[in-house]
């Protein structure tokens, strides 16, 4: 299978996982909230918070550090896998301790306590799966993944409408989370023994020191990146009313939800890079530069479209109730362009063996984030944070594409911007003008916008021979490609 093949066959199983996986999870999230009421409801999230923040410590950068290396040279893969395992395990029971120690010194009730240790078991044995998740993407079978995926979001939607409709408790209903990480911790086991070999702990010591310096600057920067999105939300809490977080994370909750699309196509598209990286230097500078167009191509539409029509997107989403969400939604949806281009040039700099420079540049947009959140909160409340999420964003970019140039990885950034924003502009003004209706409006705001990226040729014959590897032979000889 060629490489556009093998990336399209990883981006579209993953992307159908992430569909269905969303599509159950609004269900039973629906359901979950209706049967609990807000006090049970609240227990549950706040226990899928808490844990999910202390997951971060499980895995510290290994999971991606493991791909790149076993992508290039599959002779690595037990070493990887049982180094690996080993070091995941010990972190693991560290978090587990330090989540029980938290909750302990903390102000809860028995019920929150026992919950989120439930929880908290539930997202350790998740994290540990990840072990198995990081072989099947460096071997490129994210099919594996897309069902784990998949099984994972069944059984949290049967087990939960199951409780609901046997009327359990909140201790059963968070007793599901385990089941299911279980059942998929059995799944992602039983494929990785069958495909790669069963996995034997190892304790190679020096190995483990060559892990975690080549890991830790991809777990630093993930956890600075991470700070620094959520910083706006932290300091609204803090220095504006419940209505103004309200009306903010209304929006960026909308734009946070598109991000899934370039966060499946760099999970697709790093163990490519990597081997690259060391097979052919010139066909990374060319994938690399291929996916900042094509990542463009899709996300400045999504802005442009999302800006003209944000009072009916609101109206239709939220209702006439959070009209204040309208102007932070038209300003903070360009944020998107520059989040879809910082999660390939952060992949492409992790396969070049570049992480270590990441740091720098996230912990300056993390100060950035914190001084201008708080001082254009202060002035313009939600707007401000809007404001400093599309600036801090874009300062990322510029950062990474920096440290991508010094390295001979130069990008043509007006190549890659000005048609797909020729291209939507013209989508805006003719959607605009129309003023139809919102679903007819998206529609035809598609069709005009890839009328008008051909019109003016975007696409060039690089592109064109790309469709023809995805396209069958009949259907390229009819459209004469």
């Amino acid at each position: 299978m060629s490489t556009v093949r093998t990336l399209v066959k990883n981006t579209s199983v993953l992307f159908l996982s992430q569909l269905i996986s969303y599509v159950l999870a609004f269900f039973y999230t629906l359901y979950s909230a209706r049967y609990l009421g807000t006090t049970n409801f609240g227990i549950i999230s706040f226990a899928t918070a808490i844990s999910g923040l202390f997951a971060i410590g499980t895995d510290l950068g290994l999971s991606t550090l493991t791909i790149r290396e076993v992508a290039r040279d599959k002779s690595k893969t037990s070493k990887y896998l049982g180094n690996h395992g080993s070091i995941k395990l010990i972190l693991s029971i560290i978090t587990m301790t330090a989540l029980v120690i938290f909750v302990n010194v903390g102000t809860f009730d028995n019920t929150t306590r026992f919950v989120v240790y439930i929880i908290g078991s539930s997202v350790i044995i998740n994290a540990f799966g990840g072990i198995f998740s990081s072989l099947f993407r460096a071997y490129e079978q994210m099919e594996y993944q897309s069902i784990s995926e998949i099984i994972n979001a069944v059984l949290l939607f049967v087990g939960i409408l199951i409780c609901v409709f046997t009327k359990q408790s909140v201790m059963a209903v968070s007793l599901v989370y385990v089941i299911a990480s279980l059942v998929v911790l059995l799944y992602n086991f039983a494929m990785c023994t069958r495909n790669y070999g069963l996995i034997h702990f190892q304790f190679d010591f020096s190995f483990w020191k060559y892990l975690i310096s080549n890991a830790y600057p991809l777990a630093i920067t993930s956890i600075f990146a991470l700070i620094s999105f959520k910083m706006n939300t932290i300091l609204l809490n803090m220095l504006t009313t419940s209505a103004v977080v309200g009306e903010y994370t209304a929006a960026f909750n909308l734009m946070q939800a598109l991000i899934f699309i370039p966060t499946v196509f760099s999970t697709a598209v790093l163990p490519i890079f990597a081997k690259f990286y060391v097979d052919s230097k010139d066909m990374l500078s060319y994938s690399y530069k291929k996916s900042l167009k094509y990542l463009t191509i899709i996300s400045m539409p999504i802005s442009m479209g999302t800006l003209v029509l944000s009072e009916k997107i609101i109206l239709f989403i939220y209702g006439a109730e959070y009209v204040n969400t309208i102007p932070i939604l038209k300003l903070i949806i360009w944020a998107l362009p520059a989040i879809f281009l910082s999660y390939i040039l952060g992949t492409s700099i992790a396969s070049i063996n570049k992480q270590h420079e990441t740091i720098k540049a996230t912990f300056i947009c993390l100060l950035f984030s914190t001084i201008g959140n708080y001082v254009l909160i202060n002035l313009f409340s939600g707007i401000g944070a809007a404001m400093i999420t599309v600036l801090n964003e874009i300062s990322m970019v510029l950062f990474y594409m920096y440290i991508m140039h010094r390295y001979g990885y130069k990008v043509p950034l007006k190549e890659i911007l000005f048609k797909p924003f020729i291209a939507s502009v013209i989508m805006g003004i003719v959607i605009y003008l129309l003023n139809l209706d919102l679903f007819t409006s998206v529609i035809l705001g598609m069709i005009v916008y890839f009328i008008s990226i051909f019109l003016i040729k975007t696409f060039d014959d690089d592109d064109l021979n790309i469709l023809k590897q995805l396209l069958p032979k009949k259907i390229t000889e009819k459209l004469k490609l």
